[in-house]
């Protein structure tokens, strides 16, 4: 009990899930003095999620809030080089995505483009004496240019006849280097104009190739040919060199068939340099442009291990493979100021710290020690570190720290603190726990119990399944819809997060366990780990209810049609039947992987090759063992996990009088966008397992969830509590 005179902490409840201020984008003045980034707010009475921008000094001592326009998002935040200007876009005035440009030290935001169709990308030139940015109508836009200042007028820049897709600043400042299509979509629009809008299923694209704007007379020079569509270009920072992905223009293309390509700017073709079966990623050349890096699958091969490759630039040099022996994934974050290190942020089961990668040696250092997860981006300095931090308790703040200090936490200075108003509330207290699966493998989880628990009870627990499954759980503090678990402690359930066999983390042989024979040990993992829980007393046998999205619905219809442990299952955008889901989604290469065995361009690994194997490892094939209830919840528009999927299960357990319902979340994608649709998801979510586990009357109460939202909308106050320290 609380002492005399003290106000008992209340616990999370639905509606503090809409009240937090989320992190947004953040970046370091040029001068090293400021820091300037983005608060997102769930903004009512329209209940959309909106962005503000905020300044703090390096110090964390001085806070002030730049931006303030309800209604309106303020986005692409960016710093003038070497100036004192803060450039973004924003909808604020007539609706259409302008540029603004804002004085750190205060006065109103100025609005220095007016472009009839707004403003779809933007960037300073690396001397910030000018602005470029992109607009026009899809398919016909072009490059308009700006004083860096944003006085005076707009010009074109370029006139190109089939548009612009993505520009790129020259390192030196005196060019545009830009991709376009090499024919007009002139016909497609026509078909618009004529209401011919029937849709032909992966519609022949044409070629997208690299181009170079001259600033002085507009000039343009192609500089890529052949059926490639280039993307994902990068520019070396002594003007000579750019690289770039590119896939095949064949319609069918599949995007692991990308190659990474490099130019010499001062002439001749482009030099080809892979030559594989996985996607490329974060091509980045070192400081002194002698060596170019990039993110791929170990070995070249899919489904293994990140790994980061060097390779020098020009004719001759292979890719060197950085990381090997080092058995969790290697990623790219940012070049040493030197180019001797690349630092990322790496997994390490439940947390993530930043390490340190070795370009001579390939060896792996780890530099932060945390328990919990971590995010960081480097200043251009090379030496100074934007932090992200948020464990189990914390929710997610903004630090800075000198790259050489990064082990020391007391050195880090702490930038903001968004949500102060937690401190109020009574949170769960949660631990990493592991056990040994029945073959002795270990796993490793996080448990966080109901608030106030008491030892000498049992509590119903809630086994939530990540997604991926390439994925994880991790120390970090969960405050959005997806699995809430301060919310379900609040109520009286301890929750349980198994990072079960094929997650990410715990190194390759875990990972691709489950590759090719999809749920026993993965099964195995979140069933030991139930028992190990009752077996310590906090878990009461009867009282399971269990809840995934995505791969974790997978693993909740599989244990649908597998055991009747479980009270009530809550299962998201989870596979019915991987026959049909092969055709239906966007993605065939992780089913190839995990249903198939592998991944190769080659492989036997279709549903035509083993019809038995992938309908013998789909839920629907067991669908008359279901007895435990199931709420099923669906994106209407989701490519990833279609709709039919929750069709096809739903149609048969109502068939077989299994108690069920389908709830679907008009026009959201694979993950919930809306806040009303997310509130609507976790208030049936806890209603379904209420109802089943505890005997609730109702188990989705419209009445009161539009008393909820009337109750939201009345008590939405300015925003302003959280944003600095």
């Amino acid at each position: 009990m609380p002492l005399a005179g003290q106000v008992a902490r209340q616990p999370m409840d639905v509606a503090d899930l809409l009240r937090f201020a989320r992190l947004g984008d953040a970046a370091l003045s040029p001068d090293g003095r400021w820091v300037m980034y983005q608060v997102a707010r769930v903004e009512f009475p329209d209940w959309q999620w909106r962005t503000d921008l905020w300044l703090v000094s390096a110090d964390g001592r001085v806070t002030r809030r730049l931006t303030r326009s309800r209604g309106h998002d303020e986005a692409e935040p960016r710093w003038r080089p070497g100036g004192t200007l803060i450039g973004f876009v924003s909808d604020r005035q007539g609706g259409e995505q302008q540029l603004f440009l804002l004085r750190p030290d205060g006065g109103e935001a100025r609005q220095v483009t007016t472009a009839t169709d707004g403003v779809t990308s933007w960037a300073w030139s690396s001397d910030g004496a000018r602005l470029a940015y992109l607009t026009g109508p899809p398919g016909q836009r072009q490059v308009w240019l700006l004083r860096g200042d944003g006085a005076g007028p707009a010009v074109p820049l370029t006139r190109h006849a089939t548009g612009v897709e993505a520009f790129w600043w020259a390192a030196t400042g005196g060019a545009v280097y830009f991709t376009a299509p090499d024919e007009s979509d002139s016909t497609q629009r026509a078909r618009r104009r004529a209401q011919l809008d029937v849709r032909v299923a992966d519609e022949p694209r044409a070629p997208v190739h690299l181009w170079a704007a001259d600033l002085i007379g507009g000039a343009e020079t192609r500089l890529t040919a052949g059926g490639l569509r280039v993307t994902d270009a990068t520019l070396s920072r002594d003007g000579r060199w750019v690289a770039f992905r590119a896939l095949p223009d064949d319609r069918y293309v599949d995007p692991r068939a990308s190659e990474v390509y490099l130019l010499d700017l001062r002439g001749g073709a482009p030099q080809r340099l892979t030559d594989n079966y996985v996607r490329e990623r974060d091509l980045a050349f070192s400081p002194d442009s002698r060596l170019l890096a990039m993110t791929a699958d170990r070995a070249f091969t899919w489904g293994t291990l990140d790994r980061v490759f060097v390779r020098p630039v020009g004719a001759d040099g292979a890719w060197r493979e950085l990381g090997q022996g080092h058995d969790r994934d290697v990623g790219f974050g940012a070049w040493s100021a030197d180019g001797r290190r690349i630092y990322y942020v790496g997994s390490d089961g439940v947390r993530r710290n930043v390490q340190a990668l070795d370009v001579a040696s390939g060896t792996v250092r780890a530099l932060t020690a945390m328990d919990g997860v971590l995010s960081l981006a480097v200043g251009r300095d090379g030496e100074t570190a934007l932090l992200r931090y948020t464990d189990g308790g914390t929710p997610t703040d903004l630090y800075l720290a000198p790259l050489a200090a990064l082990s020391r936490p007391e050195r880090w200075v702490r930038l903001t603190a968004l949500n102060p108003w937690i401190d109020s509330l009574a949170l769960a207290r949660h631990e990493t726990v592991r056990w040994r699966a029945g073959d002795g493998t270990l796993v490793e989880g996080t448990l966080y119990y109901p608030v106030g628990y008491d030892p000498a009870r049992r509590y119903p627990l809630v086994v939530q399944l990540h997604g991926g499954p390439a994925s994880a759980f991790l120390n970090a503090f969960d405050d959005t819809y997806r699995t809430y678990p301060h919310v379900f402690a609040g109520r009286g359930y301890a929750v349980f997060q198994p990072n079960y066999r094929g997650s990410a983390g715990y190194g390759e042989r875990f990972q691709d366990a489950i590759a090719g024979s999809y749920w026993p040990l993965a099964q195995e993992d979140i069933e030991s780990g139930v028992d190990t829980l009752i077996g310590r007393g906090v878990a009461h046998p009867d009282s399971l209810v269990m809840m995934g999205w995505s791969a974790g619905g997978h693993w909740s219809n599989w244990t649908l049609v597998t055991t009747t442990r479980y009270r009530a299952i809550s299962s998201g955008a989870g596979v019915a039947n991987w026959i049909s889901l092969y055709a239906q989604t966007d993605v065939q290469a992780t089913r190839e992987y995990y249903l198939g065995g592998e991944a190769g361009r080659d492989g036997a690994n279709k549903p035509w090759d083993d019809w038995e194997h992938w309908w013998a490892e789909s839920p629907l094939r067991y669908i008359t063992r279901a007895r435990t209830p199931t709420l099923i919840q669906f994106g209407e528009k989701d490519a990833r996990v279609p709709l039919p999927q929750g069709l096809e299960l739903h149609m048969a357990l109502k068939k077989l009088g299994v108690p069920t319902e389908l709830l679907v979340y008009p026009g959201e994608p694979h993950g919930l966008r809306q806040p009303r649709h997310q509130l609507v998801k976790v208030v049936a979510e806890l209603g379904w397992f209420e109802h089943w586990l505890r005997g609730r009357p109702t188990w989705l109460d419209w009445e009161g969830l539009v008393a909820e939202t009337d109750s939201l909308e009345r008590g939405a106050g300015s925003g302003e509590q959280g944003a600095g320290r």
